[in-house]
């Protein structure tokens, strides 16, 4: 998993997301320390809302600290494109 947390605001964080199409959506390497391979998620607009909103709230509490170990989706898969042997994408 990433080595460190990188504490950003939450349109830097946005910075790294990518829509791809209208359900389809690409987190790019940098978005945690030590990805290996872009991120991918799919989501209808309701699902699309909770993630954005998860990614605000962590943003707003300065990242790990005060949240009880609760990490984002997003932060989740793209901790997995950071594991070793990872060779595609993160799903």
């Amino acid at each position: 998993f990433s080595s460190g947390m990188v504490v950003r605001t939450f349109d830097e964080e946005c910075a790294f997301v990518k829509q791809v199409d209208d359900c389809s959506y690409a987190i790019e390497k940098g978005f945690v320390p030590n990805m290996r391979v872009p991120g991918h998620f799919y989501v209808n607009d309701e699902i699309k809302e909770l993630l954005y909103d998860e990614l605000r709230q962590f943003t707003k509490a300065g990242g790990a600290s005060g949240q009880g170990g609760f990490l984002p989706a997003m932060k989740q898969i793209a901790n997995v494109a950071a594991l070793p042997g990872i060779v595609g994408g993160a799903l």
